[in-house]
């Protein structure tokens, strides 16, 4: 809401509300200054982000508590706008020399030289008051002024006063006696008495050529062949300008700034770059670029490598940027980004990327590597936690006791892929977790380590309630070529609950039971196959494939011998394994 314009002939008087004698508390000074600060902050993620960003609603969330600060010490604040600062009572509350993002030029510059904030501002009202200072910073020069677009809202709970930018400072002329008419005729006179001066010089000198005076501009200085350029000259400015305009001036910012920020002499000079780049990375982020996000956050992290190159200030500084980029709501928006397409970035860039943030990063990151569908968003985020948790093992080693089923999975398979020898005694332990999901992934895990500590707990797993984990334990034990576990595997494999099974379960017991190395093998495999069992009943068809396929796998002289005799079997299925264990094929995995 506007008020009457500013009295500005007496510059002492800015307002009846500003008391100038009275003290002000240093309590409520250090609230007001707060309370603009969280303004600015709160400008500048109106700027970067959407309304539903964590980083966003902190913000201003951080502002409504800094005006309910002040609204406890006072009913109104009003505030005295000068060129580069705010006054309240006297006292300067915000300062800024910078006038592209200084709050108090933004309104000095559109004539308001006083603001005042009523109680209710923080409820309704703030959000719009934050979009009108956003629009206010892009507005075009021949466009409409922050005083138009403040009484366009009408805001309730803020009012301006304001003065006539075109008329502050400036003195009216007052009106001269003027010229008296024989003055005009004295000019006149002498202006004609050149001319016909001139009339005579010319007729005196007629049929004689003249020189042009000295200084004058010939059109002999114009000739164009003087100044003209020849193909090869062309083409190469031609190049040089298609060159000029393709590249890519954020990085060659970027570097400047790295090459700057690398003088230990300029501490301050390292400050101001690095608060630069807290501020340049959420920028980065929320307009997808990765590839200058990475790079600076690989310039951080080399930063802080480098011996004396930060002192502990400055070094301090450089982490709380990296912890912020590692944060789970950052982490969790870069994800959904990339999951829903709104983001993307290769491979390498978005590995690059995450595998320099920090230990807090791994539990986005592990949950979004158990969620998405997209293989190639999953292979990346494992690599990145594989990155980071070489880094920081003991992070990712003690996410294996965390609460969250998709997080422990995600660890161990990690830990299996980096053969984290240490996590054996606890994929032992995880073998028996209640979530299917943990004892498929420490199955996996466990093959990957190939450790003898964990292939003896594999044979609890044959006989899981979850069908992926009895099939993961059979093909990791095959795989690891454990004979102990032979006397189990022949008990399944003979069980009825074998002959209620899948045709994958199957498929995958017998050719891991084929790899085990038991001397009795082809015998056994052979009497499922060819035998009869009770009333000369010949074993269910999938039964005896899965176990032709198993003596294929064996590839003795006994085991071809028992696939020969049953070459000619009428069931179509038994009759295709036998063919294909022949011929030396295998049965894809179901």
């Amino acid at each position: 809401m506007s008020e009457p314009p500013l009295d500005m002939s007496d510059r002492g008087v800015t307002g009846a509300s500003l008391d100038w004698e009275e003290e002000v508390p240093a309590e409520t000074l250090e609230a007001v200054k707060d309370l603009f600060v969280a303004l600015g902050k709160a400008l500048r993620a109106h700027q970067l982000y959407d309304e539903n960003n964590p980083v966003y609603q902190r913000f201003v969330t951080g502002l409504r508590d800094a005006f309910g600060g002040v609204w406890s010490e006072m009913d109104r604040l009003p505030v005295q706008v000068q060129e580069d600062r705010f006054l309240w009572s006297g006292e300067v509350v915000y300062r800024s020399e910078s006038r592209s993002d200084s709050l108090a030029f933004l309104f000095y510059k559109d004539g308001i030289r006083e603001i005042t904030f009523l109680p209710g501002i923080e409820d309704d009202e703030l959000l719009t008051f934050l979009g009108v200072l956003q629009r206010a910073r892009n507005l075009k020069p021949e466009g409409d002024d922050l005083l138009t677009i403040l009484w366009e809202e009408d805001l309730e709970t803020f009012r301006y006063h304001y003065i006539d930018v075109l008329a502050e400072g400036v003195e009216l002329p007052e009106a001269g006696p003027g010229n008296e008419q024989s003055e005009f005729e004295a000019v006149l006179q002498g202006e004609v008495g050149d001319l016909e001066a001139g009339a005579v010089d010319d007729s005196g000198e007629a049929g004689t050529a003249r020189e042009a005076p000295p200084g004058q501009v010939s059109t002999e200085d114009f000739n164009p062949t003087l100044y003209s350029l020849d193909a090869k000259e062309m083409e190469t400015l031609r190049q040089g300008l298609k060159r000029e305009m393709g590249r890519d001036l954020r990085r060659s910012v970027l570097e400047a700034l790295f090459d700057r920020v690398e003088d230990p002499r300029r501490r301050e000079r390292q400050s101001e770059i690095l608060e630069i780049f807290r501020t340049l990375l959420p920028n980065f982020l929320s307009r997808g670029a990765l590839r200058p996000a990475a790079a600076l956050l690989h310039e951080l992290d080399r930063l802080l490598s480098e011996e004396e190159m930060l002192d502990e200030e400055r070094a301090e500084q450089a982490r709380r940027i990296l912890e912020d980029a590692s944060a789970p709501e950052t982490v969790g928006e870069l994800v959904r980004a990339l999951s829903d397409g709104s983001i993307r970035g290769d491979s390498e860039v978005l590995g690059t990327f995450l595998q320099f943030l920090r230990p807090k990063a791994l539990i986005p990151l592990l949950r979004a590597s158990e969620r998405t569908e997209d293989e190639n968003v999953r292979e990346v985020l494992r690599e990145a936690v594989q990155a980071i948790a070489g880094r920081h093992r003991s992070g990712l080693l003690g996410l294996l006791d965390a609460g969250d089923p998709l997080v422990v999975a995600g660890a161990v398979r990690v830990a299996g892929r980096m053969g984290m020898e240490d996590a054996g005694a606890r994929l032992v332990r995880l073998l028996e977790h209640e979530a299917a999901d943990v004892r498929l992934a420490a199955v996996e895990a466990a093959l990957s380590l190939r450790a003898a500590t964990v292939a003896e707990p594999l044979e609890w797993a044959l006989e899981d309630e979850d069908r992926r984990v009895r099939m993961a334990a059979a093909r990791a034990l095959g795989s690891l070529g454990y004979a102990p576990a032979t006397p189990l595997f022949r008990e399944i494999l003979g069980s009825k609950a074998m002959r209620r099974a899948g045709v994958g379960e199957m498929v995958a017991f017998f050719e891991s039971y084929a790899e085990l190395g038991d001397p009795d093998a082809v015998p056994f495999l052979d009497d499922i196959l060819n035998g009869k069992g009770f009333l000369r009943r010949k074993e269910p068809e999938d039964l005896r494939a899965s176990a032709a396929l198993a003596l294929g796998r064996i590839g003795t002289a006994e085991a071809r011998a028992a696939l020969e005799k049953a070459i000619d079997e009428p069931e179509p299925v038994v009759r295709s394994a036998v063919s294909r264990a022949l011929r030396g094929e295998e049965e894809g995995r179901g």
